[in-house]
Parts: structure tokens; sequence; C-alpha cells
């Protein structure tokens, strides 16, 4: 869960202090917007026509097979998998600090061990929770996860960081280093959104309006990313590929031992799905698997200075390297390759708060902690191996065959915190289609370019959100089919959401289900974009006070951290446009 909260006051002194004055004038010019009658999200009118590759671009942009370069698309699948560890260098950064107060967070006039003697702390800050974050040390590494299919003369990459989330001209700046002779028709990029991460959006800086990021770091992590899939692509294989998903449920039916939902309508999909691609040539060798969750990765919680992909680092390493047996469990192997774990629809809280994952000793662990994130880690990855192993839940792909269609899009930015994050530099990336010598109103709204893209590989189809999707888009659930013995609504919300406003089907699981041979739909969240929560447009509610710094009443927090209450019409109408499209 993204959190970052500022009052309306504290963002006008901060903004004063470090913005040249055409920047101030629109940052304070916006304190008012964005608080229109939320039940009625105002039309967005027009894209501009700055915006290049906008509503104006052919959607979909790329169609494959069709396009040119990737007519065909028929023979045996080749596949390859490469691990390269991103973590950031902490040997030149100011690790060595006293936490006073023992809270986690650096407070000015804590003792750091300042060695460029330049008077500031350089740290790299961990994303996710509270400004000022200091990683001190590393848990576990943090990756790049990379795959690579080839079928025909269609050749698509999958890159997967450890990340709390990559904007798009991250990825973009990424596809410039690629060079032409490695043939990949399209790469889409996603992160695990992992809250032990470094910050790599700009919101997790010192305070909270100096930017987390370290840009030399987003440059090196540009060319280790091209360096892994020329790597990948030079590896490539003739594979099989086997296909297996089971829900993450206890014997009682509850999904709460493995992943709960904290906003009100509690919906959520505990489907775990693996595809394991093993190599013709070597049967028994895996090459890779591809595992397919929704939970947010804070398993650990934010007491926590050591870099990490959490819980993320636990499913992948048990798929890997199998588990030890337990006082309650059985020794399961691992099927080796590189495991590449890709997140799922987790907005709306989807994650660890009120879970009781079973321990190595059988009872539940529900301290936030390493150790919870372990529990959680080995009990999900113990399911995906136990599917894996089981025939009746393996389906082999006879002729796995590979599709790619992707288009982009311009999204509307009304969120205050987001106007003054882009004013005085917290993301690195540009606003679009806006007059800057204005002040940002209602007739002045900065737009960002994003991206969306439809992947099938065999019987999977696997439509990307650029963000944190709430799974209520995707699987519908408002008759209380998707919230697993828990009420969908809380008996104690002040402010319940309205049932009756949520829309009929069909909902984008059963669109994904309607492309021919597709049996297991996958939301790809956080990928091709990380733009914050994607709310459902007719649950959408701020704060009448102070929008979008403030949360509005009951379950609202998601708003505060979502480009605004067009976020659905803008993407999700692309999503299904995309999973819809026939050639």
């Amino acid at each position: 869960m993204l959190k970052v909260t500022l009052s309306a006051i504290d963002v006008a002194r901060s903004v004063a202090g470090r913005v040249a004055p055409l920047g101030l004038l629109a940052a304070l010019a916006i304190a008012g917007c964005g608080g229109d009658d939320a039940s009625a999200p105002p039309d967005a009118g027009d894209i501009p026509d700055a915006i290049v590759g906008g509503a104006q671009a052919p959607f979909p942009r790329l169609v494959c097979p069709g396009a040119a370069g990737c007519e065909d698309a028929t023979g045996p699948l080749r596949a390859a998998f490469v691990a390269v560890d991103v973590t950031p260098d902490l040997s030149a950064k100011d690790v060595g600090w006293q936490d006073l107060d023992g809270d986690h967070v650096y407070s000015s006039g804590e003792p750091f061990d300042d060695r460029d003697d330049d008077g500031d702390f350089d740290a790299v800050w961990i994303g996710g929770a509270q400004n000022a974050r200091p990683a001190v040390g590393v848990h576990d590494p943090i990756w790049a996860r990379v795959a690579v299919f080839e079928r025909g003369e269609l050749r698509v990459g999958l890159v997967v960081y450890d990340f709390i989330g990559w904007f798009i001209n991250e990825m973009d700046a990424t596809r410039a280093r690629l060079e032409a002779s490695l043939g990949l028709d399209h790469v889409v990029f996603a992160s695990t959104h992992s809250h032990q991460s470094p910050d790599t959006m700009g919101l997790w800086g010192e305070t909270s309006l100096v930017t987390g990021v370290d840009l030399d770091y987003h440059a090196w992590v540009h060319a280790r990313t091209a360096e892994a899939l020329a790597e990948a692509v030079a590896a490539l294989e003739p594979v099989t590929m086997s296909v297996a998903a089971v829900p993450t449920l206890d014997d009682a039916g509850s999904a709460q031992a493995y992943v709960a939902d904290v906003r009100d309508p509690i919906i959520l999909d505990p489907t775990l799905t693996i595809a394991q691609f093993r190599a013709v040539a070597e049967p028994g060798r895996t090459v890779g698997t591809v595992v397919h969750w929704a939970a947010h990765p804070e398993y650990v919680g934010f007491d926590n200075n050591l870099l990490s992909s959490d819980v993320v680092h636990y499913i992948r390493e048990t798929i890997e390297d199998g588990a030890a047996a337990t006082a309650a469990l059985p020794a399961v192997e691992g099927v080796g390759g590189v495991a590449l774990y890709v997140q799922g629809a987790l907005g709306g809280q989807v994650g660890p708060i009120g879970t009781r994952p079973p321990g190595p000793d059988g009872e539940p662990v529900t301290e936030e902690g390493f150790a919870r994130a372990e529990a959680a880690g080995v009990a999900v990855g113990r399911l995906a191996l136990e599917a894996l192993a089981t025939p009746a839940q393996v389906e082999d792909v006879a002729d796995p065959r590979l599709t790619v269609r992707t288009g982009e899009l311009a999204l509307r930015v009304e969120n205050t915190f987001y106007h003054v994050g882009g004013v005085v530099g917290v993301f690195h990336r540009d606003f679009l289609g806006w007059d800057a010598s204005r002040p940002i109103d209602e007739d002045n709204m900065p737009y960002v370019a994003s991206r969306v893209t439809y992947l099938e590989l065999g019987p999977i189809g696997a439509i990307t959100a650029p963000g944190e999707l709430h799974p209520e888009l995707f699987v519908g659930g408002y008759d209380g089919s998707w919230s697993w013995g828990v009420p969908i609504v809380a008996a104690d919300n002040e402010n319940p959401p309205d049932l009756s406003l949520a829309p009929a089907g069909p909902y984008l699981r059963e669109l994904l289900l309607a492309n021919d041979g597709v049996r297991y739909p996958l939301v790809l969240g956080l990928a091709e974009d990380t733009v914050g929560y994607i709310v459902p447009a007719w649950n959408y509610e701020l704060s009448e006070d102070s929008p979008y710094l403030e949360e509005a009443p009951g379950d609202h927090y998601e708003e505060t951290n979502s480009v605004g209450p067009t976020c659905e019409a803008e993407i999700v109408g692309p999503m299904r446009d995309l999973v819809t499209w026939r050639p």
C-alpha cells in the first residue's frame, strides 16, 4: 500500500521554498481542484493533440502476428530465462546511521556516517511506506527477472523488477538501448511492487517533497536489463509448456491464511497460476517458470531497513529450490530454473493485513516481519509445486501459441499531490498537454502517457494494468462470490459503498476467457507503467475538504494515490478494447 500523507498546508509551505515563482503559482492554484462530485466523475473531454501516442494514435498500435516483421507466429515455442541482480550498491552510501528513536525512519539530527563529508544523508531510500526509511543492508537481492518467448517471427520479452514501481519513461529508456538485431517485437516491463525495495518512483525520499530517486542507479538498471535481454535472446531454445492453477485457500475455504482484502467491498482473486517451461533437449531441465498471484509484498512490514523482495523472494526460492521438511509438512522438491513472479490485481489493499500463514511448526504467523513473509512465501510456493506435481491439475500444452498487441494511453492527472510532485521534481516523468505558463485548473489539466498490452501464451491470456487494479474490475464479485467467507461490506463501515451502483458484467476476466483457447485469465499488475491505484468509478470518493491530500471517510485511501476519477475509463476501457479486439 502506497503511504503518502501530506496536508494542503504542508504542501503549500514546502513548495513555497522549493520552486520558481511560475511553478509556485501552478502548485498553489491546484489546492482546490479535483473536488467535484466524486460520484459523477467529470468528463475528461478531448485528449490534447500535444500528447503523442494519446487517443489520436492507432489503437492497438502493434498486433502480432500480422504486423510487419512478425507476420508469422507458427512453429515450435522457444524460450529463455535470465535473472540479473540489480541491488543498489550501498558501499558508497551513508549506511552508518543511528536510529535513536527506533522508528526505522531518519529524523533530522540523528547521527550518520557522512562518508563524503557533504553534510547530506546520502541514502538508498526504501519505497512503499513512510518517507526517509534508509536502507542499511540487504536481506536478499533485488532482481530483474527476464524471459523471452519466440514462435516463428514473433519474439516477445517479459521483464519483472523487484521494484515498488517503474514508470513508462524508464521502460522506454531500456527499449532505446536494445539493439535491433535482438529482433524483439515488444517487451513487457513490470514490477513486483515490493515495499522493501529502493524508491524508484520518487515518493519516499527524505521528505515528501524531495525525490527518493537516484537517476544514476536507474541508468545502471537500464543497461543491466538490456544486457539481460540480449543474454536471453542468445539462449533461446525449444521448450515445452505446462500450466497449473490453484486457489490459495485453507481447508475452510478462506483466503486469509495467505492473502486478505481490507477495503470494502471485500473482493479478491486468490488464484495462483504457474507456467513451467522445460527444455525439449533435456526434458528434466526446467528453463524457467512464470508464477502469478495477487498480493501486496509488504508481509515484512515497515519496521525494516533491509532491502528485500519481501514475500516474492520466498515464493520464487521455494519454486526453484523446494522446501525442507517441517514438523507439519514433508520436504518438497523444487523444479529449478529461473522463477519469474508477476503481480496480479492487488488494488484495494489486497495483501497481508489480517493474514495468518502457517509457520514451520504449523502455527500461524500473524506478526509482521521476515518470519511472516517466509511463512506466506513458502506456503504459496509449496502450493505451486504441489499443483505442478499433480497430473490432474496440470495442463500440458501441445502447441503453445504466442500473440501480442499493445497501444498507448493518455491519462488525465487530477491528483493534487501528483501535480505538486511533478512541479517540484519528486517524479521523473513528463506532464503533457498542458500550458505550463498557466495554473493547473479544470481547463488546463496535465496528462501522462501510458500503455497497455495483451499477451497470449498458450492457454494464458494476460492483460497488463499500469498500476494497482482493484480486483472487482477484473472479476466483478459484487454478489459476494469472490469474498471467500468474509462479509463483502463491514458492518461498522462509516461510509459503506453502495453496491447497487456497481456495474453489471461482463468483467475483464470473462472477456479474457472469451478469447479462443484462453483458459487461464490473468491481469499483470504494475505492468507497462505505474500510475497508482485504478479505482472503480462507481466507488471513487474524495475528501470534500482536501481532495487527494486526505482520504474520504470509509475505505477511500486509494483515491489519494490515483491519477484521478477518470482512471477507470481511461485505463480499463482500453484494457477491455485490447482483450476484445479481433483481427
